[in-house]
C-alpha cells in the first residue's frame, strides 16, 4: 500500500503525471504482460469482514439492505487501508483517501459473499466477507483524483513590472505561472477571455481581483467560463543594483515579491494563501525582472527535484490541490425547486437524503408558495448527481423536470406521483 500512497502523492501534487503507473500500468514479463489477476496476486491482497447498517426507510428492506452492503465495503476497504499503511505520509494522506473511496465502494472488493444479514423494525444489518486487493483501490483513487483533482483555473494578477502597472489578462506572472502549472496537465481560461472580461465586465471582475465571489461573479466564473478555481494576487519588482556595483557596473539586479490568494469558485472558500520574493540578474534590467518573477514562481509552484528527476510541488500548490479535493466531495449544489407544497417539500428532503448515493446533507433555505430553495451537499459532480436524481425519480415517487442545468445549481419541476 505504500506504493498506493506514493501515487495519491504522485498524482495529487503534480508529480510527473505519465511516470505514475498506479494500478492500470502492468510491466513486462519476458515477452509478455502480466495478466490482471497476476498483477493483483504480485500486489498483494487482502481478506477480511465488516458489518454494514443502514436504517430501513416507508419498510423498503430491499433498499436498506443495498445500503447495508455498501457501507460493509466502504468499512472493509477502510479497515484493510488502516492497517497496511502506516508513517507520517499515512498521517497526512489517510482522510483524503477515505473521503474519495466512500462514494466509490463499487468494484473494490472483490470475492465478496454475504455471511450474515438480519433486520428489525428499523434496521437492517450485513456482516460481509471480501477480498481487498490494493491494485484496484489504486485504480479507484487515481480515478477520482483524475475527476476532482484537476480543477480548472482563472489567474488575476496586477503586477508592477519595472515600475509599469499591467492590469490582469497579460502579465509576465500570469504567463509564468500558466507556463508551468500547464506542463503538468492543468487548464486555464484563455488570457484572451479574461483581457476581453476586464473590458466587458470591470465591476464584476474588480470582485473577483479582490477574491468577491458573489453570485453575480461566481456565475460569470464557474457558468460562463468554467473556472473552479481563481488565483488572485500581486506581483512587484523592484531594482536592488546596488548590491553588485562593486563586483560588475554593468549587470542589474532586480528583486520580485508575488503575493497569491487561491478561492474556491463554489463555495468561495479560500484554498491557499502564499507571498514569496526572490532576485533576479541580467545586463537587461525587464531580463532581470523577469528572471525575479519566474524564481518566485518557481518557489511557489516547485521545479525539478534534481535526486529523482520529477516535479516537486511547491506547499502552494499542494495545498491547493487537497482542499479542492477535500470540496468536491462536499460539494454544496444549490437547487431550486417548484411545484411541491410543504408536505411535498419533506418529502423530497428526505428521500434524497435518505435515498440518493453521495448525498451528504439536505438544507432548505428558504420557501414562497411552491417554490424553494434547497442546498445539497454531493460527494460528486451536478451531473451525477442529476443523473442519479432522474434515474431513481419513481422509486422516490416523484416526476421531475430539469429545464437547467450549471456546475452548481440545478432548477427543478417537481410532481408528486399520484397527485
Amino acid at each position: 500500500m505504500k506504493k498506493a500512497i506514493m501515487l495519491i502523492s504522485c498524482f495529487v501534487f503534480l508529480v510527473g503525471l505519465p511516470s505514475c503507473g498506479g494500478g492500470k500500468n502492468t510491466k513486462e514479463k519476458n515477452s509478455g504482460d502480466f495478466s490482471l489477476d497476476e498483477k493483483y496476486d504480485r500486489k498483494g491482497s487482502n481478506t477480511g469482514r465488516a458489518e454494514g447498517v443502514a436504517a430501513i426507510f416507508d419498510n423498503d428492506r430491499a433498499l436498506a439492505r443495498d445500503r447495508a452492503i455498501n457501507d460493509a465495503r466502504n468499512k472493509l476497504v477502510e479497515k484493510v487501508l488502516g492497517t497496511t499503511v502506516s508513517g507520517e505520509s499515512m498521517v497526512k494522506d489517510y482522510e483524503l483517501v477515505k473521503m474519495l473511496i466512500q462514494s466509490r465502494s463499487y468494484g473494490l472488493v472483490k470475492k465478496e459473499k454475504i455471511v450474515s444479514e438480519k433486520s428489525d423494525s428499523d434496521m437492517y444489518r450485513v456482516e460481509l466477507e471480501g477480498t481487498v486487493e490494493p491494485a484496484v483501490v489504486e485504480d479507484a483513487i487515481e480515478d477520482a483524483l483524475n475527476r476532482y483533482g484537476k480543477p480548472k483555473f482563472m489567474i488575476l494578477i496586477s503586477e508592477t513590472f519595472e515600475g509599469r502597472m499591467n492590469m490582469p489578462g497579460f502579465t509576465e506572472t500570469e504567463l509564468q505561472m500558466q507556463e508551468r502549472m500547464g506542463a503538468v496537465g492543468f487548464q486555464f481560461v484563455d488570457m484572451q477571455i479574461v483581457q476581453d472580461l476586464m473590458k466587458r465586465q470591470y465591476g464584476r471582475m474588480s470582485k473577483a481581483m479582490t477574491g468577491q465571489v458573489t453570485e453575480d461573479v461566481q456565475n460569470m466564473l464557474l457558468n460562463d467560463v468554467g473556472a473552479e478555481v481563481l488565483i488572485i494576487g500581486t506581483a512587484q519588482t523592484q531594482d536592488q543594483s546596488g548590491v553588485l556595483r562593486a563586483y560588475s557596473a554593468n549587470m542589474k539586479s532586480k528583486s520580485a515579491i508575488v503575493r497569491l490568494k487561491a478561492v474556491d469558485v463554489y463555495s468561495g472558500r479560500i484554498l491557499a494563501t502564499t507571498s514569496k520574493d526572490a532576485p533576479g540578474v541580467h545586463i537587461q534590467s525587464d531580463t532581470a525582472s523577469k528572471r525575479a518573477i519566474e524564481a518566485v514562481v518557481k518557489k511557489i509552484l516547485g521545479g525539478k527535484d534534481e535526486s529523482t528527476g520529477q516535479s516537486k510541488p511547491g506547499p502552494f500548490m499542494d495545498e491547493i490541490i487537497k482542499q479542492f479535493v477535500k470540496s468536491a466531495t462536499h460539494r454544496q449544489i444549490n437547487l431550486f425547486i417548484t411545484g411541491l407544497d410543504y408536505n411535498g417539500m419533506k418529502k423530497f428532503r428526505e428521500e434524497i437524503e435518505n435515498r440518493i448515493r453521495g448525498v451528504q446533507q439536505v438544507l432548505e433555505k428558504g420557501r414562497v408558495g411552491r417554490a424553494a430553495r434547497v442546498e445539497v451537499y454531493f460527494a460528486g459532480t451536478t451531473a451525477e448527481f442529476v443523473d442519479e436524481l432522474k434515474a431513481k425519480a419513481d422509486k422516490l415517487g416523484f416526476e421531475f423536470e430539469i429545464p437547467d442545468t450549471f456546475p452548481n445549481r440545478v432548477t427543478i419541476q417537481a410532481k408528486v406521483l399520484g397527485k
